[in-house]
């Protein structure tokens, strides 16, 4: 994203790789009285705020702040302000006139309140934070209370309410998932285990549906070299575009659904013109409808699907009914679609989380300059690939998985000779990774980039999505609202939490610092939820000490079954100790049992502690102890182990009380027969017998750097 200003017009050229031209925004400051050098600082600033930031999220920026924010100054003709109380003025002024003037725009009030409160008080705090407004000012804030109507949940007489309920389970009384009767770790547990379920769920349908398109697409090139080029060629030079019917007194077309091989043909027709086409509308609809091989309407019916194609495919017979006309044959084709590239950025954002949606779809093979992005290797090492990051201002590079290696040839496959038909035509696009056919200018059938968007991941009114040919999707909550890369890549990067418990390791899964990762990732997906469930566990907790007696205990809490109600309230006396907190004391009063007043009111009498020893684990001992001694030095010994929270002094010390007790005579006969003083020297001495060698094994212990031959 840069700008350039000529004539008093600020001229934005927007961040858009696919452009055929440049994307540009223009605003005029013509009339505000504004110099060139204040519409530099918002210039500027708009450049560093939204560099990197998607095509459409850059055009709103340049349009809906430089717009009325010109038109103020040019209506009130009032010169830019340099002290605090100057902008604080205009700051409010400003408010009012972006509310209330109808000459800049007639969008109703309740719009420009949601602009306001949702992109232009942002962009003004932006312009604080870069000083060129004074960090004194106050930028006013709309809060809106949403009055939600509930006439219609208001029936009248002989009107019954709608009830969406199933009769068949037990009603939820809350509108969250009822969890708190679980323990901390079963509750981790159990959204891990979610987590994982919904990834293996969009790995298998994503690989499934790439697997079948492989399939339908080496089927489509075996049954196209069946007519070879030169037959075509043949045909055309005569004038052959058919054969002439008896029946039916006329010319029955080589690619008609009618005849035999008439699938043969049209795929056939369709390889050629791929071959030898220069323009991106060579296999549109409109072209083949204009070839004398195929009728002038030509996947307009229903027969046109070709029912040899029908019975080859790998798609069931509901996917079928779901898929276009074209889309069906543009699959046999090997032509890439938009519901492709979707599922194909699923498995690639699974195996490599480091790559963002964006990233993955405006990936390319080369740059301008012929610098390579993608290093193929042989199948005994991984390729690399590099995508561009553009909000982090730099590229990734990651070492592509066996899976995703695989999957990354089978598209260069794939796009090889669309890729030669973009070069040939001129076309810039055609260093891009995804290409296929698509919807273009109004051509329907059009090659060149295709774009894996979310709504090809669940649909939508007029889309068909991954979910719709799936159901597998739908059936376990993958649908809109709830199916996108982004919580894709949330979930990605919450297991790899799980799996080390740390928010580094997260954050190099993601791709990001720690703080992105802390910040973007780990809050959605747990905290809040971990918030709700510590919040209705406490309140729970309150009600059955309030009602611990009570007949209606059930109905009050957020159980449905005793059972579950039971098993938190062990949960309860178990989690709650005696003398903890005052919030131990009455549950264990109220609810706990005899048992556990008492090792509550024993746990500070003192007792004995019983060691169960062998000569070996002694001899280990000894050893350790001895050797901790000789090489490290008195703060190594008082380090404490961040894994088992032990330092070696407590080892050392520990060493020294056992020899102390097996080789003194001082101890007292009442205590030498309770701590069985006997058998302890009996163990001691076979210890020391077996320490010698246990020394020896020590002293040849080293740490070496080793480095294999074949790495």
């Amino acid at each position: 994203m840069r700008y350039k200003i000529e004539n008093e017009v600020v001229t934005f050229y927007l961040d858009n790789p696919k452009r055929t031209e440049d994307t540009t925004a223009n605003q005029s400051f013509a009339g505000t009285g504004l110099t060139e050098k204040q519409v530099v600082v918002l210039a500027d600033c708009l450049v560093k705020k939204f560099r990197g930031a998607t095509l459409g999220t850059q055009q709103n920026a340049t349009t809906h702040f430089l717009r009325p924010l010109f038109a103020y100054f040019k209506a009130n003709k009032i010169s830019w302000p340099t002290t605090s109380s100057d902008w604080q003025i205009t700051i409010y002024s400003f408010f009012q006139f972006f509310l209330t003037n109808s000459n800049w725009s007639q969008a109703l009030t309740a719009f420009r309140m949601r602009e306001w409160q949702t992109r232009f008080g942002g962009l003004l705090e932006f312009l604080k934070e870069e000083e060129v407004i004074p960090h004194d000012i106050v930028i006013p804030k709309i809060d809106q209370k949403r009055i939600k109507s509930i006439a219609k949940d208001q029936p009248l007489l002989g009107q019954p309410r709608k009830k969406l309920v199933d009769l068949t389970t037990q009603p939820k009384k809350l509108l969250v998932d009822i969890s708190v009767g679980m323990t901390d770790a079963n509750y981790l547990n159990a959204v891990e285990k979610k987590c994982r379920h919904l990834i293996d769920v969009i790995r298998d349908t994503c690989q499934e549906h790439w697997e079948g398109l492989m399939k339908d697409g080496a089927t489509g090139r075996t049954l196209a070299e069946i007519v070879t080029d030169a037959k075509i060629e043949e045909e055309t030079a005569a004038k052959r575009f058919g054969t002439y019917s008896g029946k039916s007194h006329r010319l029955c077309l080589f690619a008609s659904a009618a005849q035999p091989q008439g699938h043969n043909w049209a795929l056939a027709v369709t390889r050629h013109k791929i071959a030898t086409g220069s323009k991106i509308d060579c296999v549109s609809i409109r072209t083949l409808r204009a070839s004398p091989f195929f009728r002038n309407d030509v996947f307009g019916h229903e027969i046109d699907r070709f029912s040899a194609l029908s019975d080859l495919t790998a798609l069931t017979r509901e996917q079928r009914q779901a898929v276009q006309i074209p889309s069906q044959f543009y699959r046999f084709a090997g032509l890439l679609s938009n519901i492709d590239a979707a599922a194909a950025c699923c498995l690639l954002t699974i195996e490599h989380p480091e790559f963002t949606s964006e990233s993955l779809q405006d990936a390319k093979l080369l740059n301008v300059h012929g610098k390579p992005y993608l290093l193929l290797t042989d199948s005994h090492y991984h390729s690399i690939l590099s995508v561009d990051k553009p909000r982090a201002g730099k590229r990734k590079s990651v070492v592509l998985s066996s899976r995703s290696q695989q999957l990354v040839k089978d598209i260069l496959q794939w796009t090889a000779p669309v890729r030669d038909v973009l070069r040939r035509a001129g076309d810039k696009t055609w260093r891009y990774l995804f290409l296929g056919v698509k919807q273009r200018g109004g051509i329907n059938g059009a090659l060149g980039v295709i774009e894996g968007r979310p709504i090809y991941l669940h649909g939508g009114q007029d889309t068909i999505g991954l979910a719709t040919l799936h159901p597998a999707l739908s059936r376990n909550g993958l649908d809109k609202g709830s199916f996108d890369y982004r919580r894709l890549r949330n979930t990605l990067g919450v297991i790899r939490w799980f799996e080390t418990g740390s928010i580094l390791e997260m954050s190099r899964r993601l791709g990001n610092t720690r703080k992105v990762a802390l910040e973007h990732y780990l809050p959605p997906a747990l905290l809040h939820a971990w918030n709700t469930r510590i919040i209705r566990r406490f309140q729970n907790t309150l009600i059955v000490l309030a009602a611990y007696d009570e007949p209606y205990l059930l109905e009050v809490t957020d159980f449905s079954t005793m059972a579950d109600l039971q098993h938190f309230i062990a949960q309860l006396i178990v989690d709650y100790p005696t003398k903890t907190s005052p919030l131990a004391e009455e549950l264990q009063r109220r609810i706990g049992t005899a048992q556990h007043l008492e090792a509550g009111s024993s746990a500070l009498v003192p007792g004995l502690l019983n060691v169960r020893l062998s000569p070996k684990s002694l001899a280990f001992l000894y050893s350790y102890s001895d050797l901790s001694k000789r090489m490290l030095t008195e703060s190594d010994i008082d380090k404490i182990d961040v894994i088992s929270g032990l330092a070696p002094r407590q080892f050392i010390d520990l060493a020294t009380l056992l020899k102390h007790a097996a080789e003194s005579n001082k101890i007292h006969a009442s205590l030498s027969e309770s701590l069985d003083v006997p058998l302890l020297k009996q163990v001691h001495g076979g210890a020391l017998a077996m320490q010698a060698g246990l020394d020896a094994q020590f002293s040849r212990l080293a740490i070496k750097h080793h480095w294999a031959e074949n790495l």
